[in-house]
């Protein structure tokens, strides 16, 4: 069983990634999603939960939000999030928002909106080494 998380408070982002988990799912490969709508709720259940994988919006959507770099940092730092993979996502990306991205301990970046090949490729990639 494969385990995705997707942290989104867009409501067009989470429905694409449960098409996403339903294709791969249509394709064979079991899986689950968590969807987590802020970065306070995946804090507190990834590390319980501990997904295979954890695709996040690079920007935060709103001032208040914390910085996503830093929830990265915090996630990497935690000893039950040491084999979680974590993807970053931007919309109008600049180059030093995927350099950015991996210097804070990231393992993959990808522009939105996501495509399902790009998600495809990339739990292939990270998690599962070989996805037909």
């Amino acid at each position: 069983m494969l385990y995705i998380a997707c942290i989104e408070n867009d409501k067009t982002s989470r429905f694409g990634f449960e098409q996403i988990a339903a294709t791969l799912r249509a394709r064979g490969f079991d899986n689950y999603l968590y969807v987590y709508a802020s970065l306070d709720e995946a804090f507190d259940s990834i590390p319980l939960e501990r997904p295979d994988i954890v695709f996040f919006d690079l920007r935060p959507r709103s001032k208040s939000d914390p910085s996503n770099l830093d929830f990265i940092r915090l996630l990497r730092q935690h000893p039950l999030c040491a084999h979680t993979s974590l993807v970053a996502m931007a919309e109008f990306t600049l180059p030093a928002d995927r350099s950015a991205a991996l210097s804070a301990g990231c393992h993959a970046f990808i522009q939105k909106p996501v495509r399902y090949q790009a998600v495809e490729a990339t739990i292939n990639r990270l998690v599962l080494g070989t996805l037909t």
